[in-house]
């Protein structure tokens, strides 16, 4: 499938594997960056019908180059997504000329046989410990089954694709140490955030003093993002003076209720049953309103490409405390409160200077309005561009 001569570029951006909140960002933010860059292009975001994670990209505004393809609802499974990909996805795309396709979970269909970036951004098939959800024991061997396919289908990608995308560097080593193929081409496209976002008028952003005492984190609610060793930090840190009014607030995806239970009882446990609060996913402006009041965002994952909230939670001026862990250091760099993974006693007193110690959490809070124009989406979206350009120039 190649290229008539004189027709416009046509590009797909698969995103039928995003089944998270970061992912969706990801597929929102690419899409629109590649469109307005290129105006005169026509770009295809293949979604799944009836999914709660694809449906509120209907409710997104775009530019008018873009359009989209929605799948039956059963193609959100996996098995079904395989076959769409590699027969009903083929025939479209021969169809509709495309010219090339951005492939968000890095996983090239064997049947589309077109220019593609294979955008790595899952790490979970190369970290054995988070193989069980993260939590103790060995993996179940489904999982472990699970993270092998993953690992198969990314080195038909690295053996195949014309570029492999990578969210970090971190990612990139990650995966290359461990299959040891080298890819006709590698490239590092961040995830960021919006470039207005980024270039905030610090002056205008709300105070910390005004701020309430709340820590958040925004991130889906599973036992590898560690949220029970924050609920466990604030609940200890109520009992100091000038902290009793600390609350802990989760926001996202509760993928699992037991555990989401499980953070409410150490609040109650320890006699603060009002101090953990678990909200699931909220709609984007009641997600930055969390960030505008937040005293304090905790982010101790131990499983993270990149790590698109803690960034986020910069740019509306929170400081951040976060794990010493996977593309964490790379992409907050100086401006985060680290703690080594799974140190409690390390991120109880971490949280309690940053929650106490004024001139410590602004020189945080300036760092991270700083670290923020490191990462923006439309300096990711142009390299990006630059990529298709060359892919496209020799697929004609």
């Amino acid at each position: 499938m190649t290229m008539e001569p004189d027709h416009p570029p046509h590009i797909l951006i698969n995103a039928l594997s995003v089944s998270s909140g970061g992912g969706f960002t990801v597929a929102r933010e690419v899409l629109h960056g590649l469109a307005t860059r290129r105006p005169a292009w026509t770009f295809t975001l293949a979604m799944t019908g009836g999914s709660a994670f694809h449906e509120p990209m209907r409710r997104e505004s775009f530019p008018a180059n873009v359009r989209f393809l929605w799948a039956p609802e059963g193609t959100g499974r996996l098995r079904s997504r395989l076959v769409f990909e590699n027969f009903t996805l083929v025939d479209w795309c021969r169809e509709q000329k495309v010219s090339a396709v951005v492939q968000l979970n890095g996983q090239k269909p064997p049947r589309l046989n077109l220019p593609m970036i294979a955008h790595c951004q899952d790490p979970v098939p190369y970290l054995p410990h988070v193989w069980g959800r993260g939590l103790p024991g060995p993996a179940p061997l489904r999982a472990r089954l699970g993270a092998a396919m993953r690992r198969r289908a990314i080195r038909h990608s690295l053996k195949h694709a014309a570029c492999v995308g990578f969210t970090s560097g971190y990612l990139r080593d990650l995966i290359l140490g461990w299959e040891k193929v080298k890819p006709a081409r590698a490239e590092v496209f961040y995830n960021a955030v919006p470039d207005a976002w980024a270039s905030r008028d610090a002056a205008a952003m709300t105070s910390l003093a005004s701020r309430p005492m709340e820590v958040l984190t925004v991130s889906d609610v599973t036992p590898h993002k560690r949220q029970h060793l924050v609920a466990r930090a604030v609940c200890a840190l109520r009992q100091e003076r000038g902290l009793e009014s600390l609350t802990y607030r989760a926001v996202g995806r509760v993928f699992d209720e037991r555990y989401a239970e499980s953070l409410r009882q150490i609040a109650r446990d320890a006699g603060t049953p009002d101090a953990v609060r678990i909200e699931g996913r909220l709609a984007g402006d009641a997600v930055e309103a969390a960030f505008q009041r937040a005293r304090c965002f905790a982010f101790m994952s131990v499983c993270e490409s990149f790590g698109i909230p803690p960034l986020e939670a910069l740019s509306f001026g929170a400081p951040v405390v976060s794990s010493r862990c996977c593309a964490m250091p790379e992409v907050l760099g100086d401006a985060a409160a680290f703690v080594e993974p799974d140190d409690e006693a390390g991120l109880i007193a971490t949280l309690r200077r940053v929650l106490t110690d004024a001139p410590h959490s602004e020189e945080l809070r300036r760092r991270g309005f700083e670290r923020c124009l490191r990462f923006r989406w439309g300096e990711t979206c142009a390299k990006m561009v630059t990529s298709l350009e060359e892919m496209v120039s020799r697929g004609r």
